[in-house]
């Protein structure tokens, strides 16, 4: 056992709760808290989670996570670095040259073909304007020459038929009769009731509908569960799995309990949800939405 799972141990007994306690105050499985009184974090998903189980556990016992961290660094996991955002825009960077060294082979093909066409062009307006005008100086004195020819009226010519307005064709009342457009569910009212330290309590009204939807433009952990212990997802939710979606529209409350909010995106009937603390300064969050349908209230 290191150090700091020595002192958080302690902390807990000291405030007389046990391991089923404060799995039920952190929602966190009773296998990683004893990991991390053991200092087994080799058991746990990674060692962002890691660090986020030892800072709820110093939470729930009353320990100020900041001062255990700097206390105990050489007993915590170090952060992960994630260095493929770097990696993508060097190689974008050399691609960059090689396009353009390509485009520029083509300039001196294109310089070519605009001047053959330009040179021919010139040709062949001189060779048009040179025989041309010869032609028009001699037709212009032939018709000088010929009488001018008067026209007479044409007496068999019919006369014109007066215009009549066109005849609008009726149109068939049925096909004015369009089926109303399908009106999409509201996605209701989510308004905050409390929080307290790291928990916040949520209402949402105005809906008989209570649909979410979770995406990771990466990855993280969520759990979901109702006020009976009923679990409606456990686990990681990555990128490349795209969305997972859950029908909670019989439920009346929800716990939410997500591990790494900055990689988190969640709908509620549609609309995105913005997190009750800022996700900067709280990476996991804890939060409860009660559920009141339209004529419940």
């Amino acid at each position: 056992m290191t150090e700091l799972g020595n002192r958080l141990k302690q902390e807990r007994e000291a405030k007389k709760m046990s391991l089923e306690d404060l799995q039920t105050t952190t929602k966190i499985q009773k296998r990683y808290l004893i990991g991390v009184e053991e200092g087994n974090y080799s058991i746990m998903p990674g060692q962002f989670y890691a660090r986020a189980f030892i800072k709820q556990y110093a939470e729930a016992v009353g320990l100020d996570p900041e001062e255990i961290f700097e206390e105990y660094k050489n007993d915590i996991p170090v952060k992960e670095k994630e260095d493929l955002p770097q990696l993508s825009r060097v190689k974008t960077r050399k691609q960059v040259p090689a396009k353009s060294t390509k485009s520029w082979k083509f300039l001196p093909i294109l310089f070519t073909i605009l001047a053959i066409v330009a040179i021919c062009a010139i040709v062949y307006t001189v060779v048009i304007s040179l025989s041309g005008g010869e032609g028009n100086d001699a037709d212009q004195a032939a018709r000088d020459t010929q009488p001018a020819e008067i026209d007479a009226p044409n007496q068999d010519a019919e006369p014109e038929e007066e215009e009549t307005a066109p005849v609008e064709e009726e149109k068939d009342p049925a096909e004015d009769e369009k089926p109303a457009e399908e009106e999409t569910p509201a996605a209701g009212t989510l308004k905050e009731l409390e929080k307290s330290g790291s928990n916040a309590t949520l209402e949402l009204s105005g809906t008989d509908q209570f649909f979410v939807e979770l995406t990771s433009p990466g990855e993280t952990w969520i759990e979901i569960d109702n006020e009976k212990g009923k679990n409606f997802l456990y686990g990681l939710v990555k990128k490349e799995d795209g969305a997972k979606k859950i029908d909670l529209s019989n439920e009346t409350e929800v716990s939410f309990k997500v591990g790494r909010t900055f990689e988190t995106d969640i709908k509620i009937n549609g609309k995105p949800f913005v997190f009750p603390f800022p996700t900067d300064q709280k990476t996991t969050q804890t939060f409860t939405i009660k559920f009141v349908k339209n004529g419940e209230q």
